[in-house]
C-alpha cells in the first residue's frame, strides 16, 4: 500500500503590521523584516489579510494586491525596478494574489491560498487599491501560514 501525503502546517507569521496604521489609500506596504524561505525552505503558504476598519466605506471592487519580493541573489530584491524593497514597482511579476474587499466599514478578513513559495528570503508587500485610508488603529495585519506536503 502507498505512503499517505500529509500536510504539514505552521504557526502563523506576522508580515505586516503596524505599518497597515492609518495606511493611505493608494499605498504600498512592504514588510519591514524578509522572511527567510531559504532557511525554512516552505514550499506554500496562505496568507490572511485582517482589516478593522477603514475611514469611510470603501467601493465595491476595491481590492489589496499581494505582493512577493524575492532576493534570488542573496543581496537585491526583485522589485520591478534597482532592487530596493523600500521603494518597490510593483508588476506582475510580484503579484501573487488580490484580497476582495467588501463594500462596509466593518471587520473584514480576506485569504489568499495555496501560494508557492521559493526558496529565497524575501519580502511581503501590499499594494492598496481602495478608496479609502485605513483606520489609524495598530489592528490591521497580514499574516502567512507557510506549509509542507510530508510523508509519515
Amino acid at each position: 500500500m502507498g505512503t499517505k501525503t500529509l500536510w504539514t502546517p505552521e504557526s502563523g507569521v506576522s508580515l505586516i503590521t503596524t505599518e497597515l496604521n492609518n495606511a493611505a489609500a493608494a499605498a504600498i506596504i512592504v514588510d519591514g523584516a524578509d522572511y527567510d524561505n531559504a532557511t525554512n525552505l516552505f514550499r506554500w503558504a496562505a496568507f490572511f489579510l485582517h482589516l478593522t476598519a477603514f475611514d469611510d466605506v470603501p467601493h465595491a471592487g476595491d481590492t489589496v494586491e499581494l505582493h512577493l519580493f524575492y532576493k534570488l541573489d542573496g543581496t537585491l530584491y526583485a522589485d520591478g525596478e534597482e532592487g530596493d524593497a523600500a521603494t518597490p514597482v510593483p508588476t506582475s511579476n510580484s503579484l501573487h494574489g488580490l484580497f476582495q474587499i467588501a463594500a462596509t466599514n466593518s471587520l473584514q478578513n480576506q485569504q489568499v491560498l495555496g501560494v508557492p513559495l521559493l526558496p529565497f528570503a524575501f519580502r511581503a508587500a501590499l499594494r492598496l487599491n481602495i478608496s479609502h485610508d485605513l483606520t489609524a488603529v495598530d489592528t490591521h495585519y497580514l499574516k502567512m501560514y507557510p506549509y509542507n506536503e510530508d510523508q509519515p
